[in-house]
């Protein structure tokens, strides 16, 4: 009788431990297994928070839940992933509040770079690119906003393993820390801004940036000079030039090699057409030589 009320006993023990892990597993994964028979409570409302620009209209049509769909039966794992993949939607939240609301918190991305891309009917068309190097359509914002975004060049857009987007672009958290220490520390430099490229980054941690007034500047992201120390000399050497009694056009500022000294390359003149005298270029020209370089030199 002992080892009768023991295995009893024990085995009540288990049969009460199996059934509760069996019902936290559906519990966690298929809640709708929970609602029994009856029939489930159909979804009232949509409640959406987030920190960017997409609103409510946004998150509706891009779920794309039928009209009377039951709380219960919803799959959040898969609104979750709708959301995601339009790459502007950095984190989201999908969670029920019973008994019949359906709650989406979403952490968005903010562009740093427009970058042109094609869309697959063969269209070109204005991308944006986050900090992170995520690359994505965007919605939602403001033309006075995106319209001041400097251009991406020098990178090769590639499609992704889903083949619905695009992969991450490398060096973009270094351009990020650039631009934004233009626009705190120099915004007059920081609104000339017109393209960054980044065709020498991998190799050597170089970003170009190109301005109407300078054909080439390149930063370094691997100098212990910061970004706020090169935009200080840039700010003082645009100044020194344009003071000058005949202001020759600049064809690039290498701030890059930190120490005592800038280099400062000119654009060679060329003979204006049916005269003897000398142009200077407004843009740049091609050349088989390297103008040679003035050095502008700092104090330590």
């Amino acid at each position: 009788m002992s080892a009768v009320r023991f295995w009893t006993v024990t085995g009540l023990v288990v049969a009460s431990l199996l059934a509760g892990y069996i019902g936290f597993r559906t519990w966690r994964d298929n809640p709708a297994g929970l609602a029994g028979p009856g029939k489930s409570v159909p979804l009232r409302e949509i409640i959406a928070r987030t920190d960017g620009v997409l609103d409510l209209a946004w998150v509706k049509r891009t779920l794309a839940i039928e009209k009377g769909a039951g709380l219960m039966t919803l799959d959040l794992p898969a609104l979750q992933e709708r959301l995601l993949a339009s790459g502007q939607v950095h984190t989201a939240v999908v969670s029920r509040r019973l008994p019949d609301v359906l709650t989406v918190v979403m952490e968005e991305r903010s562009p740093v770079l427009r970058v042109l891309g094609q869309e697959e009917n063969g269209v070109r068309a204005a991308l944006f690119v986050a900090r992170d190097g995520a690359v994505f359509s965007g919605e939602g914002y403001e033309e006075m906003l995106t319209s001041g975004l400097p251009l991406l060049e020098g990178v090769a857009l590639t499609p992704d393993a889903s083949g619905r987007g695009f992969t991450r672009i490398d060096g973009l958290a270094a351009v990020s820390d650039l631009l934004g220490t233009a626009r705190s520390a120099a915004p007059a430099i920081a609104r000339s801004l017109h393209s960054v490229s980044l065709t020498r980054f991998a190799r050597d941690r170089l970003i170009i940036v190109r301005t109407p007034e300078v054909a080439e500047i390149l930063f370094g992201a691997h100098t212990e000079h910061g970004f706020f120390q090169q935009l200080a000399r840039l700010d003082y050497i645009l100044d020194e030039l344009r003071g000058q009694p005949s202001p020759q056009p600049i064809r690039s500022i290498n701030l890059s090699l930190g120490g005592r000294q800038v280099p400062v390359a000119f654009e060679p003149a060329v003979p204006a057409p049916g005269s003897g005298r000398t142009t200077r270029p407004s843009a740049p020209v091609a050349a088989t030589r390297q103008p040679p370089a003035t050095y502008i030199f700092f104090r330590p």
